[in-house]
């Protein structure tokens, strides 16, 4: 904080009173809202014992296998997993025991902090001496940043999205930075963000590299080419690294891109659509403003407003497959915010109606989501209910496989330490080296809000019908547990 005040009150020029006292109080108004941003997800987050969302139980099986074997359960970028794990490493080295339940805890409380330290990037940028936007202004663009529909509903289940993010921002700061100065630690700055990012999260690095490359040539026109091709190669490389599917997926993804567009599956969930227009509406705003105001703006905005253009209209547009068309909704608040704090530069006439649409926008948010709330895909009944199967496999876990549909498998992998599989996956592998396969079947309806689904999958087999949910039953299965919440069905030789 005092690093703040300091360079804000050396960029001011004469560090008078009054000017302190301004400063001041910016940086603690960024403080407060960003922790009262963190005070809310760890609220959200400990509210149910289970982590909220389809994913949920992904990110404490993958930390806790590296924890056991140095090695994730699956394949995937791994930054963010080795770094929960690392902290509950130490935590455990300190002497405080650590079983699973301290796993989950420091998973929450991970996820629930990263997202909201954007505000750290987020501040520089919209506090730069060349051109600060107003204070209320400011406030409002941190608000948003924190507290509207994203933030909301990526907490959970896309918990490398929120840890990501940040660093986004990280990546976009030492990209103006360069862009202002373009010296060589100003470069070297940009790479190794990047770099960062894309060992993070596949989504936010598709996002950055789109970034850099629509900015590359915006700025340098012909000569992007070059730089623009080995930045490319450069990420699928480190990304193959850890996940060759990923890799794979960012060369081919023309492939299935326009395969199911959004905008002919029936009516999008309702925060889709407004992020939907409220992006375009920016976006055509922003053509306006530039063309107005074009000649009274340095370099630097001009190339970093048409960038942040080009994103909104590229990410925003909704004849994209279903599930790219949501994945992309997930970031659209980053161009949003960064192109609004640039038209506001532009134009400080606009600090004022942008200021009370974001607080609207924020607040609407808030209430939409705390009327309901993201929950776990599973309840806690369920999820003790899964102990009861466990003497199913017991005595050979290692040649065990459970069958179950998507999120459920994470959980049943978490409580009972055992093979597990995707029921749209099952006749992808070879269940026949296992000795005994199990098909689990979740009988309670998970009844999520339109912030607890998942965005990034196709619907579950069977899902549009009443409990049991998941894929139907195999004929060569036979019943072998039946509660109020699951049955489970194992493979007759």
């Amino acid at each position: 904080m005092q690093l703040f005040r300091n360079q804000l009150i050396h960029q001011a020029g004469i560090p008078a009173t009054s000017e302190r006292k301004i400063i001041y109080l910016r940086v603690l108004a960024f403080v407060l809202i960003t922790l009262i941003a963190i005070i809310l997800r760890l609220y959200v987050s400990f509210s149910h014992d289970l982590i909220l969302g389809v994913d949920g139980g992904y990110y404490p099986l993958q930390v806790r296998n590296i924890l056991n074997t140095g090695f994730l359960s699956f394949n995937d970028v791994p930054l963010y997993f080795y770094f929960c794990a690392s902290i509950v490493k130490v935590l455990s080295v300190l002497g405080f025991t650590m079983p699973d339940e301290s796993i989950i805890s420091v998973i929450k409380i991970v996820d629930s902090v990263a997202l909201p330290l954007l505000a750290i990037p987020l501040f520089k940028m919209v506090t730069r001496k060349e051109s600060p936007v107003s204070n209320a202004a400011a406030m409002a663009i941190l608000s948003y940043a924190v507290l509207s529909f994203t933030p909301f509903f990526i907490l959970g289940d896309l918990q490398k999205n929120a840890f990501a993010i940040p660093l986004a921002f990280i990546f976009i700061l030492f990209w103006e930075n360069y862009l202002i100065n373009p010296v060589r630690r100003n470069k070297v700055a940009v790479v190794i963000s990047l770099a960062v990012i894309a060992l993070s999260h596949f989504g936010v690095f598709a996002f950055c590299l789109a970034f850099i490359i629509v900015s590359l040539f915006i700025v340098y026109r012909k000569k992007a080419i070059l730089p623009s091709l080995i930045i490319f190669l450069f990420g699928i490389g480190l990304i193959a690294l850890f996940d060759y599917n990923r890799a794979f997926r960012l060369i081919t993804f023309w492939n299935v891109v326009f395969e199911r567009p959004a905008l002919f599956q029936g009516s999008l969930q309702f925060p889709l659509l407004l992020n939907f227009l409220f992006s375009y509406f920016l976006a055509v705003f922003g053509i306006l403003q530039f063309r107005r105001f074009k000649s009274k703006s340095d370099k630097v905005s001009e190339y970093m407003v048409l960038t942040l253009i080009v994103l909104l209209a590229v990410f925003a547009f909704p004849v994209y497959d279903q599930q790219y068309f949501e994945r992309f909704n997930v970031l659209l608040f980053i161009p949003q915010l960064l192109l609004i704090a640039y038209l506001i530069r532009m134009n400080q006439k606009l600090a004022l109606p942008f200021s009370i649409s974001l607080v609207l926008l924020t607040t609407f948010s808030i209430f939409m989501y705390f009327s309901e709330e993201k929950k776990p895909c599973i309840d806690d009944q369920t999820f003790h209910d899964l102990q009861n199967i466990h003497k199913y496999v017991a005595e050979n876990k290692e040649n065990s496989i459970i069958i179950a549909r998507h999120g459920l498998e994470f959980w049943t992998a978490w409580a009972l330490n055992v093979n597990v599989v995707q029921d749209r996956a099952m006749d992808k592998i070879g269940l026949e080296k296992y000795s005994i396969v199990i098909f689990l079947q979740q009988k309670n309806e998970d009844k999520q809000g339109p912030f607890g689904r998942r965005p990034l999958h196709k619907p579950e087999i069977g899902m549009s019908g009443s409990p049991p949910m998941g894929r139907p039953v195999p004929g060569n299965f036979k019943l072998i547990y039946s509660s109020s919440y699951l049955n489970a069905y194992q493979k007759m030789k």
